[in-house]
């Protein structure tokens, strides 16, 4: 499952400002600016993404999309505090990552971070993570989705139930019923 169907994206007005981090050889939107490091990609902007400031003024963005490009990066606190900074009040941020439970983000050496249903919530106003204070910004977590890629009628129904059952799940069964990836979608709160 992508952060945004191709249905989605060409249901947007063309006034959307849409920002495709770390997009590579593809280009999911044709109105979306599009940033990676790689000069030989479709990127329209050549950027380090590891360096901040990002070359956008403040509040520029109604929708971001980090689409495996977030555990590749270094000080995540400082690269999510970014994208808030870019994002309108309002905007949203949607995020897909691997699991933690995901073998295959251990294969890849470029990989330096894995994530769980509540990385995000030091980010979140009102969890238990917030309150260690280390970052001002702040987003509402409007979904969070684990998922595996294809599955028969058994997978999905185990992935029905994880989904309904997130905390649990994590904390006593992940590794039985190991999952691929997060989707996230957060919205600045700003």
């Amino acid at each position: 499952m992508a952060c945004l169907s191709t249905e989605q994206l060409e249901s947007l007005p063309v006034t959307t400002t849409l920002l495709e981090l770390g997009c590579g050889q593809k280009k999911r939107w044709k109105h979306s600016v599009c940033v990676d490091v790689n000069p030989r990609t479709v990127a329209d902007v050549i950027h380090d993404l590891n360096a901040v400031p990002y070359p956008f003024p403040d509040n520029t963005f109604d929708i971001i999309i980090a689409e495996h490009v977030l555990e590749h990066l270094g000080n995540l606190i400082q690269i999510v505090e970014e994208l808030h900074r870019i994002l309108k009040p309002g905007g949203l941020l949607y995020v897909e990552v691997p699991h933690f439970t995901n073998s295959g983000f251990f294969t890849d050496p470029t990989h330096t971070h894995a994530f769980s249903t509540k990385s995000f919530d030091y980010f979140v106003p009102g969890t238990h993570l917030y309150k260690y204070s280390y970052t001002e910004v702040g987003f509402k977590k409007r979904k969070v989705l684990l998922n595996v890629k294809g599955g028969n009628v058994l997978r999905r129904a185990v992935g029905n139930w994880v989904n309904s059952h997130q905390d649990t799940f994590e904390k006593k069964l992940a590794f039985i019923f190991p999952r691929e990836l997060i989707n996230f979608e957060l919205e600045a709160v700003k």
